[in-house]
């Protein structure tokens, strides 16, 4: 098992969570913990009624895992997640390619479709594009990271012989998608190298767009489901599944328990999970740093 941490911040969010200096700390206390990635997730300009209704802030993820990356030298660093159609592709493919490059190859493309419809218009972005763009982000992703030229027009977007160099140190650089649907199923098997189910319990409704995912029964049906479009499409090379183990509670609270954390841990395994999620988030900055490293000797050198 490998785990990969993420800060939670509920809106509002202290700004020092946000700062260069904790950016720093955070990373090399999840280094030192044993933690193999540190993740972000993006939300560029969320509606307020999201935000009062337990939504949470967040930084532009790239630039909170360069400063990652410039504190630490085995940490990977991916995006939990990043809303293909906001950005332009090349733009977007620049972006992650730089991380790569001054990273040495430690980068890690999380994506989605997203499900904000007030973000989408904040953005500037048509909502009922949002699976055509996703799907010609995925390939033009591809393009541009090859350091060859690319020739491509749509809609949005005309490249008549274009070239976006220097090209990422990974190939291919590791795409995990996120979501529940049957069209990201097919998107993961497809195209990507891993897949992200999204945490989403029946209370919340229809609100994330996506199918619900509350027990270990639904995530056992969607691993099916995904078994069954790689045989279908004779896929047979190894996909990361990351999931969430939320039995023992909460690493910043005193009450958290170890040996059920590893137990659900151990459940999820079973199933095919390989990389599992923490989120941190609430408490002060010195808090978060210190259920890090307690969350390493209890956790990660237990598993």
């Amino acid at each position: 098992m490998r785990y990969a941490v993420g800060l939670h911040a509920h809106h509002p969010v202290d700004p020092e969570f946000f700062s260069g200096p904790f950016l720093a700390k955070l990373g090399r206390a999840a280094e030192d913990a044993g933690f193999d990635a540190v993740f972000f997730t993006e939300h560029p300009m969320p509606s307020d009624d999201w935000l009062q209704s337990g939504g949470h802030d967040a930084l532009d993820p790239f630039v909170a895992l360069a400063y990652i990356a410039a504190s630490t030298t085995t940490l990977r660093l991916f995006t939990n997640l990043t809303v293909l159609p906001y950005r332009n592709p090349f733009l977007l493919a620049k972006s992650v390619a730089t991380l790569d490059l001054a990273s040495g190859g430690r980068t890690i493309l999380g994506a989605g479709v997203g499900y904000l419809e007030a973000e989408y218009a904040a953005l500037g972005v048509p909502f009922e594009e949002r699976n055509d763009r996703f799907d010609e982000s995925l390939g033009l992703l591809r393009a541009a990271w090859t350091g060859r030229t690319v020739t491509a027009e749509s809609p949005r977007l005309r490249a008549v012989g274009n070239t976006a160099w220097p090209a990422p140190v990974q190939d291919p650089l590791p795409i995990w998608l996120g979501g529940n649907a049957k069209i990201t199923l097919r998107r993961v098997a497809a195209h990507a190298q891993g897949w992200m189910p999204l945490i989403n319990p029946r209370a919340l409704g229809a609100r994330r767009r996506s199918r619900h995912l509350d027990n270990l029964d639904d995530l056992r049906g969607y691993l099916a489901e995904l078994a069954t479009e790689c045989e279908r499409i004779g896929r047979t090379d190894p996909i990361d599944i990351i999931y969430l183990t939320l039995a023992g509670g909460s690493p910043l609270a005193d009450t958290f328990d170890a040996p059920a954390h590893l137990a659900g841990i151990a459940e999820n395994a079973a199933l095919g999970v390989n990389w599992n999620i923490v989120t941190i988030g609430g408490g002060s900055p010195n808090e978060v740093l210190e259920a890090l490293a307690r969350y390493g000797e209890m956790v990660i050198d237990a598993s």
